[in-house]
């Protein structure tokens, strides 16, 4: 696939593929097949996603998603971090909005997400380990915040 295929091309692309067409032509084409955790799953039954990555890594606030959210491209896919914890939800309806209005396809977080009826109602599509209402504690100290660029 060419670098500058616009994001409109590539759902065009993606719409009718199963992950096991993608895991198949990876193969065949001597790729790598990189597979989320197996228990990840969409908040929204049958939702669909692909687009280039935007990575944040979760440490203990919203901010380095906003921050990620600037950088990124419409199209593409925040990949959120968490670290697999299931203890806390990182990703709400707050972020999901956020993350519409900039255009993004959707969400993909290693953790949990809260907010569930808030998120169908947004429409967006968001994959995760599954859904918990409590958000990080505020009263925690936050660690020091990094976030990656996407490449």
């Amino acid at each position: 696939m060419s670098t500058s295929m616009d994001h409109q091309e590539l759902r065009r692309r993606f719409a009718t593929l199963t992950t096991a067409h993608l895991a198949d032509a990876c193969l065949r084409a001597q790729v790598p097949v990189r597979c989320a955790p197996t228990r990840l799953r969409a908040a929204v039954s049958g939702s669909r996603l692909a687009g280039r990555v935007a990575p944040a890594q979760h440490v203990g606030s919203v901010d380095i998603f906003l921050e990620a959210l600037e950088g990124a491209a419409p199209g593409e896919v925040l990949v959120v971090d968490n670290g697999g914890r299931l203890d806390e939800a990182c990703v709400g309806d707050l972020v999901v909005l956020e993350a519409q209005a900039a255009g993004l396809e959707g969400l993909v977080v290693w953790g949990l997400h809260r907010d569930t009826a808030d998120l169908r109602a947004i429409g967006l599509p968001v994959f995760s380990l599954g859904a918990i209402q409590p958000a990080p504690n505020a009263s925690m100290s936050a660690p020091t915040m990094r976030w990656s660029p996407p490449r």
